[in-house]
């Protein structure tokens, strides 16, 4: 009996030592031998992203731009400023005129005029003052500015109109601008009654002390010819229009004091 449990014995441990050798070797759980991995992050963007999210009855909603707040004296400037402005800018600046119906750039519009070379700015031009007074005069400037005039309260120009104004005859000739400058700040300087003659400063040449001759000898002259006649201390003269219409200014001395005629 005693040997019949030693060899049952015996038998169990062969066994049990065939089949650890049988078995592969089960690998140990990494989640306890090895150390926590380190979190993984998200590259950073770098482009901007709308924070709008879509709606589920369509694409998302568009963002209001921007609102821009409208600058007289910013248009002024866009109209014109300068032998060389685009004619593009010109034609932006008066349809933002148009559009925000400010007054304030009829005066600068009609000044302008003579400076636009491009046959569609003129046009618009001349609309775009139409659709700020009512009236219609073309490309008739006179009659423009005669209709503005006692209606300058209405249509008073930007605040920096006299900027606008001394920058914009500078260019045309500095010497006009240097003149100009002092109105800038001196208020009893109407700057919207200064308009170019279309030259230069001293371009005109003045009669300095002309020679004079007896009236019998001016055989040039017709019977209908019109004169300037001055009488000073006996003395007196005629100066023919056709004469100060080519000069507007004559200086000269008659009956022993200076004169200057202005035409």
């Amino acid at each position: 009996m005693i040997k019949t449990i030693i060899y049952l014995l015996l038998l169990v441990g062969l066994l049990s030592v065939a089949c650890a050798r049988q078995a592969p070797p089960q690998p140990d759980d990494p989640a306890l031998t090895l150390p926590p991995l380190a979190p993984t992050r998200e590259p950073t963007a770098t482009v901007a992203v709308s924070t709008v999210e879509p709606t589920a009855s369509g694409p998302a909603p568009v963002a209001e731009p921007t609102a821009v707040t409208y600058d007289s004296n910013r248009t002024m400037f866009g109209i014109w400023h300068g032998l060389d402005h685009p004619s593009e800018t010109t034609l932006a600046a008066l349809a933002d005129t148009e559009e925000y119906g400010d007054k304030s750039q009829v005066v600068v519009i009609l000044e302008a005029l003579k400076f636009f070379r491009n046959r569609d700015t003129l046009q618009q031009g001349i609309d775009t003052l139409t659709a700020l007074t009512g009236q219609h005069f073309d490309f008739d400037r006179r009659l423009w500015r005669e209709w503005i005039g006692p209606r300058m309260d209405e249509y008073a120009p930007p605040s920096e109109y006299p900027r606008w104004k001394v920058d914009s005859l500078a260019l045309i000739d500095p010497a006009i601008g240097a003149i100009l400058e002092p109105g800038i700040t001196r208020s009893r300087v109407d700057l919207t009654e200064v308009v170019w003659g279309g030259v230069r400063l001293d371009g005109i040449p003045p009669l300095e002390q002309a020679p004079h001759i007896l009236a019998e000898q001016a055989t040039w002259l017709w019977p209908g010819d019109r004169v300037f006649g001055v009488s000073i201390n006996g003395e007196h003269r005629a100066y023919p229009l056709r004469v100060m219409n080519a000069h507007e200014l004559a200086n000269d001395v008659l009956g022993g004091e200076p004169i200057s005629l202005v035409y």
